[in-house]
């Protein structure tokens, strides 16, 4: 025997599948952009700690500035999909007799000004051996 639904309850059950994924795609497309922006951090800091790394070697050459560091790691940036964050970069060169130490600090790049602020800030150490003769 074949039961087959009351139609009054088939009527009012009309639109509920529209109204449920507008109500589950907001929290899909949300969830999306938040994997997207984690995704973004780390690939920021991945180029940052190598654009420090390679900053750092290149002050364990010779004696130069943290000016001159930090435009060395913006060179390094390009103008990629991290690049639009270059003007708020700040690298600061310390180090000793024996060993250098270039931090650099940048601001969480994002793709959605809704998620702007929610990660924080990106930082890189490099460290390098100064090259050349101590006194």
């Amino acid at each position: 025997m074949n039961v087959r639904p009351d139609r009054a309850a088939d009527r009012a059950d009309r639109g509920s599948a529209v109204a449920e994924f507008a109500m589950v795609g907001v929290v899909l497309i949300l969830l999306f952009f938040a994997v997207v922006q984690g995704c973004l951090w780390i690939y920021t800091r991945h180029i940052l700690g190598s654009a420090a790394a390679e900053a750092a070697r290149y002050a364990g050459l010779s004696e130069v500035s943290s000016f001159d560091v930090t435009r060395r790691v913006a060179d390094h940036l390009g103008d990629g999909v991290i690049g639009g964050v270059r003007g708020s970069l700040v690298c600061t060169r310390s180090g000793t007799a024996v060993m250098t130490e270039v931090r650099c600090t940048v601001p969480a790049p994002g793709l959605v000004g809704l998620l702007d602020g929610v990660l924080p800030a990106v930082t890189a150490v490099g460290h390098s051996a100064r090259e050349g003769i101590v006194g």
